[in-house]
């Protein structure tokens, strides 16, 4: 059953009335920064998703007509609180997704069929990647390994080779790129 209050709420929702939006954050603006909050981790993104949750429910009261105006509200704040949260995991080179490595990469990749000229291609690749690695440097050599065999960050690289995160990222980038300029001359990109 509707409290009175959200009903009166609600009927200043379907008049179109600002002040709708002014007693729904008097009434329940605390916890709904406070939930936003919890799954955020930030206040000024908390705020923000608040911002949000009231302009879609100006957008959507009427024509939804809620049941329980607090259950519908954090409906909507949840869901525009998860969708922050993963925008800011999508930012550029992964953004808080586990990294892979490439076995762990090849392991989830399961053909439906293998044709013989996809065991020949990879095995050619596996061949031409082993001779690019023995043209590189002992030390390029393991950095990139680390990096994409044993699945080691970037920071766990460098402190291992005591050396900045700077010099083993560039190190990283220099040998992808030789990589690929040494595949390309192989004919196998």
């Amino acid at each position: 059953m509707i409290a009175t209050e959200d009903k009166q709420i609600l009927a200043l929702f379907a008049a179109r009335d600002e002040k709708a939006l002014r007693a729904v954050s008097k009434k329940y603006g605390g916890a709904g920064r406070n939930i936003a909050a919890n799954i955020l981790h930030s206040e000024e993104d908390a705020k923000e998703v608040w911002n949000d949750t009231l302009l879609s429910l100006w957008n959507a009261i009427p024509p939804a007509e809620p049941e329980d105006l607090f259950a519908y509200l954090c409906t909507v704040l949840r869901r525009h609180a998860y969708q922050k949260r993963e925008k800011q995991r999508a930012k550029k080179r992964g953004g808080g997704l586990p990294e892979l490595s490439l076995d762990d990469a090849a392991a989830r990749q399961q053909p439906a069929k293998v044709s013989v000229e996809q065991i020949m291609d990879e095995a050619l690749m596996t061949e031409a990647v082993n001779r690019f690695l023995s043209t590189l440097t002992p030390e390029a050599r393991t950095i990139f390994l680390h990096r994409y065999v044993n699945g080691k960050s970037v920071g766990e690289i460098a402190d291992a080779f005591a050396i900045t995160y700077s010099k083993a990222a560039v190190t990283l980038m220099r040998t992808r790129l030789k990589l690929r300029k040494f595949l390309n001359g192989e004919g196998l990109l």
